[in-house]
């Protein structure tokens, strides 16, 4: 079963929860809290399927384009290069709170 971890703490954290688990009922959403030590303190969205675990921009790409149909299309982002698509993650993920 997929899991998206994501800060309960973070209004827009929480929202995107919320959304995609309205959009796949199959998908467990868990508080980052219940993570490893090591994954807890990288501070970012983790998607984890049952072979593999994302983080970062790959995060919310890969839990979007499980979600199948026309959602696949986020794959478009992966055009870009991935050191650009996790900065601009960590640049909004640390100015999360700003936005509560």
């Amino acid at each position: 079963m997929n899991k998206v971890y994501v800060d309960q703490n973070c209004s827009i954290c929480s929202s995107y929860g919320e959304w995609i688990s309205k959009q796949n009922n199959q998908l467990v959403i868990e508080s980052h809290e219940m993570l490893s030590k090591q994954e807890y303190e990288l501070d970012t969205l983790v998607f984890k399927t049952s072979s593999k675990n994302y983080y970062y921009s790959d995060a919310v790409i890969m839990s979007i384009a499980s979600l199948g149909k026309f959602y696949k299309l986020i794959y478009i982002l992966k055009i870009f290069p991935k050191k650009l698509r996790d900065y601009v993650y960590k640049v909004l993920s640390k100015n999360r709170y700003l936005f509560n």
